[in-house]
């Protein structure tokens, strides 16, 4: 009996294995260094270090299934002095991690995520063996998730890493949009015309800056973001009496004489 609970826990643990790979490869836009990043970390180090550093008897990961046990262990790590120099430090971030599987478990919870039965396909592989990486290039990274306060709490490598390849990825989006030139969004200013300079200057604009969201918000490259010029970056802020308030793209073209 003993052993039939141990093979079906094991059996249980090992479907939220490839349920949870699947959704941060969508998540992660097919990038599979990230993806095993992120489990690793997951699976091998949070559960060992919420035991020892809280107390709990975890075996796994997938055994916390309540979002706000998984957001009170997250608000823990950031107010321990030890634990949160180790988050900073990590590569990704404890935190990042908890939150990605956070948001996971509340999609499993809403239903968004279909779970498969292990052996409902082939009764004599109850456990199926992880589907092979494709061996295509990982794509740009498209889109991220910041949380209120951790934008500005430190800009960690990470943080800046992310932001590089959002920017870079929203400059592709509107360089295709425009046959290969980089222009302001708003003038149509072109910097490399203008100057007659080689690299991609320009300005990248958050449509929705932190201090006009709340709480978790995600940053897509292609909607949230828009290059700028340096006068109609400074113009888009300025409307709205600065202080990281903006008008939007729509109101900032209306005023453009």
């Amino acid at each position: 009996m003993e052993h039939t609970t141990l093979m079906e826990k094991r059996v249980i643990r090992h479907t939220l294995h490839e349920t949870f790979h699947d959704y941060l490869r969508e998540r992660f836009g097919g990038d599979e260094s990230e993806v095993t990043q992120t489990l690793d970390i997951a699976e091998s180090i949070i559960p060992d270090m919420l035991n020892q550093s809280f107390g709990t008897n975890y075996g796994s990961i997938y055994e916390i299934q309540d979002v706000n046990d998984i957001e009170e262990f997250r608000k823990k790590i950031k107010a321990h002095p030890v634990l949160r120099s180790q988050d900073m430090a990590s590569e990704p971030r404890f935190t990042e991690v908890l939150r990605d599987y956070r948001l996971f478990v509340k999609a499993l919870n809403s239903n968004t995520i279909p779970i498969p039965v292990p052996g409902e396909t082939d009764k004599t592989n109850p456990l199926p063996a992880t589907p092979p990486s494709e061996t295509a290039s990982p794509k740009k990274r498209l889109s991220t998730i910041y949380l209120e306060g951790e934008a500005g709490e430190a800009q960690e490598v990470v943080y800046r890493q992310r932001n590089m390849e959002l920017r870079q990825a929203c400059i592709d989006h509107f360089k295709e949009l425009h046959g290969g030139r980089l222009v302001c969004e708003c003038c149509g200013f072109d910097f490399k015309r203008a100057y007659a300079i080689e690299d991609e200057y320009i300005e990248v604009h958050h449509r929705f800056p932190f201090s006009q969201t709340d709480g978790e918000h995600p940053v897509d490259a292609t909607t949230d973001l828009v290059p700028l010029c340096a006068n109609c970056h400074r113009m888009i802020h300025h409307g709205m009496g600065g202080r990281g308030n903006c008008m939007s793209l729509d109101e900032l073209k209306s005023k453009l004489r």
